[in-house]
């Protein structure tokens, strides 16, 4: 491991996969929880509007980063990494279209306004 701009670079796939679970793991529990009671305290379909926005907001912020991610690595002919990158940036605009078409739902419509 060592420093890299202002976070640590890892050494080995082992190490990079290590600090991904450990990140993900040591916060699911709370992360899980504060979804949940704010989901909670949803009454409305409107009410899941600004959530869905924001949400939408930072998907298209990762859509442009992967996407420049994935020029650079090209660039740097990281072919293996740019094909993840690729694939992940797809991902990520199938995620942006389906939380846009979320968002409109939220708005009732004839058949879901007598809900």
């Amino acid at each position: 491991m060592s420093l890299r701009g202002k976070t640590w670079a890892y050494e080995s796939a082992e190490q990079v996969r290590e600090v991904i679970a450990k990140n993900s793991f040591d916060s699911l529990a709370d992360r899980a929880r504060n979804h949940q009671e704010g989901a909670a305290s949803l009454t409305d379909s409107y009410a899941f509007q600004p959530g869905l926005v924001d949400l939408h907001d930072e998907l298209h912020d990762t859509w442009h980063y992967l996407t420049a991610l994935t020029s650079r690595a090209r660039e740097m002919g990281y072919a293996p990494l740019a094909n993840h990158l690729t694939t992940a940036t797809g991902y990520v605009r199938e995620a942006l279209a389906q939380v846009a078409d979320a968002a409109e739902a939220t708005v009732p419509t004839e058949d879901t306004a007598s809900r």
